[in-house]
């Protein structure tokens, strides 16, 4: 069963593989977007520690990664489209 989560990630240092972390992002499921640049909402079947485990080989030391699953309890300044894809996709009552 697919749970909502939010991912966030900051990559350090110059030359970082963005693209790599950006597609294993979109590999976790079909129910993504991207609200800010390191800033993900999604759906999926997969844990956090499924997650990381998947992205860690993309990250260096000094790089950071948050995951979190979310509850229904939201706000916040999107565009109409992103919160109709929100409430579609991510938060599916």
């Amino acid at each position: 069963m697919s749970k909502p989560y939010m991912l966030s990630y900051d990559l350090d240092a110059p030359g970082q593989k963005y693209d790599q972390v950006r597609d294993t992002i979109k590999n976790f499921s079909d129910s993504c977007i991207r609200l800010q640049k390191s800033f993900w909402l999604l759906r999926s079947s997969l844990t956090p520690d499924e997650m990381t485990d998947k992205l860690k080989e993309y990250f260096d030391d000094n790089d950071r990664l948050f995951i979190c699953e979310i509850t229904n309890n939201r706000q916040g300044l999107a565009s109409e489209d992103e919160w109709k894809f929100l409430r579609e996709n991510i938060f599916i009552d």
